[in-house]
């Protein structure tokens, strides 16, 4: 039997949904080895292997992934990704039931091409199949939560808090029904975040609830919302913000789910798993916000050739075309916004570096690849034509800048 599993990951704690979106359970992200066996546990079980003196103990596991560090135990050198491939396999219980056929998405906070390749790595450690993996943002994350749910909570603007320990995030969602139906989504880290131990005391709950107030003022006074979501361990209880409850009910429904990113996660692979379409496309930190596209001649008719498709992965977005060129030495390009597609960019890539020959007597080899979310890197290759014009090897690489600014 498939399992469809969300893991929201931290350096803090983890929250991990299966096949359940009515369910997560949070655990801190830390795992403990045994000094004499090779055992492994995580979680509360690894504090308390440690604080028995048998376990030694490895936390900030993502920061660690970040870094490329390493931790030596029992005079044995681990690299990150050994670390989490095993914190993965005792997470999702692949020595106590774990299918091969498991179907994973992991929220992180940024997303970035090197720690989501170091991230599969350690998964497909951990048993789970390669093409079973998927690497999301909180951001998309809370996307695909949001529209999982009644389409009145989200027919205008929806407004989410995320409150982890010193972490405190402020994320819009914006819904447009035009002719292309897409939601765009965007987070900003606030200022004011805490560390969550002051909850421990009445006075420091008094004190975060000031916080969460002032911060909830300046971000929503001047907008319409047709909901507002709570996420994380912070609000796992909300008896302490008693004024901040006040001001984000006002005249709008207020939703509270601590594991949001997880169960956004779990939808997300259970969706594609079902065959299920996105009812609206999706532009965020990890999906293409613009359609690029290249003018080709097919059988001496133009044709637009797509290079980028918006609301694909841009991390999972790289193509490889060859052309022949026709009397000309650049390539056009179209960059089409979709929040702004009457008003298209178009792009000149110079090719007059490459030797000079007869038309249609030099080959390319075009190649695109995202740099990161922003940023579509195009290098060209002369191919030549033939015996009777040797290739030069010869490569230009440009960056095309999507930003919307």
């Amino acid at each position: 039997m498939n399992r469809y599993i969300g893991i929201s990951l931290n350096d803090d704690y983890t929250c991990i949904c299966i096949n359940d979106k009515t369910v997560s359970r949070f655990q801190p992200t830390v795992i403990a080895k045994d000094k004499k066996e090779d055992e492994w546990t995580i979680g509360e079980d690894a504090y308390k292997a440690t604080l028995a003196g048998s376990g030694v103990i490895v936390d900030k596991l993502l920061s660690l992934l970040e870094k490329n560090g390493t931790a030596t135990i029992s005079r044995i050198k681990y690299n990150a990704v050994d670390i989490l491939a095993h914190y993965f396999h005792e997470l999702l219980g692949k020595d106590s039931g774990g299918s091969e056929d498991d179907i994973v998405a992991v929220s992180i906070r940024k997303p970035g091409r090197e720690i989501v390749n170091k991230l599969k790595e350690a998964l497909i450690r951990a048993g789970v199949h390669e093409n079973n993996i998927y690497i999301v943002s909180h951001t998309e994350s809370f996307a695909h939560f949001v529209l999982d749910q009644d389409s009145s909570l989200y027919n205008r603007m929806v407004g989410m808090f995320e409150l982890n320990n010193q972490c405190l995030y402020y994320y819009e969602m914006h819904v447009s029904r035009g002719t292309r139906r897409y939601v765009m989504v965007g987070s900003e880290a606030e200022e004011e975040a805490f560390n969550l131990d002051i909850l421990k005391t009445a006075s420091g709950g008094k004190i975060a609830d000031k916080i969460l107030s002032t911060v909830a003022e300046r971000v929503m006074s001047k907008n319409s919302y047709s909901s507002v979501f709570l996420s994380g361990r912070g609000f796992q209880d909300t008896n302490f913000a008693t004024n901040f409850m006040n001001f984000i009910c006002k005249r709008r429904r207020v939703l509270i789910e601590p594991g949001m990113f997880a169960i956004g996660a779990e939808i997300y692979v259970k969706n594609m798993a079902d065959g299920k379409n996105d009812e609206y496309m999706i532009l965020c930190d990890t999906r293409c916000n613009s359609d690029v596209s290249v003018k080709v001649l097919v059988n001496e008719k133009i044709e637009t050739l797509p290079i980028v498709r918006a609301g694909e992965s841009w991390m999972d977005t790289s193509a490889s075309y060859e052309m022949i060129l026709d009397d000309q030495d650049f390539i056009d390009f179209q960059v089409t916004s979709i929040t702004k597609p009457q008003r298209p960019l178009r792009l000149r890539m110079m090719l007059d570096t490459f030797p000079q020959r007869e038309s249609r007597t030099t080959r390319i080899r075009m190649s695109t690849e995202f740099a990161d979310a922003d940023t579509l890197r195009v290098t060209v290759k002369d191919l030549g034509f033939g015996d009777l014009f040797p290739a030069s090897d010869k490569e230009i690489v440009e960056e095309i800048d999507l930003s919307e600014k």
